[in-house]
């Protein structure tokens, strides 16, 4: 929390938040961008695949992917998103049987998943900077290395 209220947050534009979301400063973080007018881009590392999403200082809040009192955050995280394919009638199958696979463990081949986050936060952060369209929480970007047809 101590790096969170030192994080000098004049003349930033945009931030990108990629910790785990396993303690409260992640989100004290979101918040204090928040307060500034910062859009935040969370990028979360799922092995061979990423999920981000762009948080509008004034939107739908990143935070209620976690409940409270329920399961870690990449399981939270899972549930969205399988949530959310189901609501649209696009299912994510693999995101199922990762959750549950790697409920307990690190996903596997997370360096994949690092250069797909990367390469999508960069894009996003291009568009936001050339004020083109992007989506925004609670719609995401979701990009598997493989994905089924």
């Amino acid at each position: 929390m101590e790096d969170v209220d030192a994080c000098p947050l004049s003349g930033i534009r945009y931030a990108v938040n990629a910790t785990l979301h396993d303690n409260e400063a992640s989100f004290a973080f979101d918040e204090k961008c928040k307060e500034q007018g910062i859009p935040v881009i969370h990028a979360v590392n799922l092995g061979k695949a990423a999920f981000l999403a762009v948080e509008k200082p004034k939107g739908y809040p990143f935070s209620e992917v976690v409940k409270k009192g329920t399961d870690d955050f990449r399981c939270s995280l899972g549930k969205y998103i399988s949530q959310y394919g189901m609501f649209w009638q696009m299912p994510v199958p693999w995101i199922d049987e990762a959750i549950r696979h790697y409920s307990n463990e690190s996903f596997p081949q997370l360096g994949i998943g690092a250069y797909i986050a990367a390469g999508y936060c960069a894009n996003i952060l291009a568009n936001l900077a050339e004020g083109k369209d992007v989506k925004y929480f609670p719609k995401f970007y979701l990009s598997p290395l493989l994905e089924e047809i």
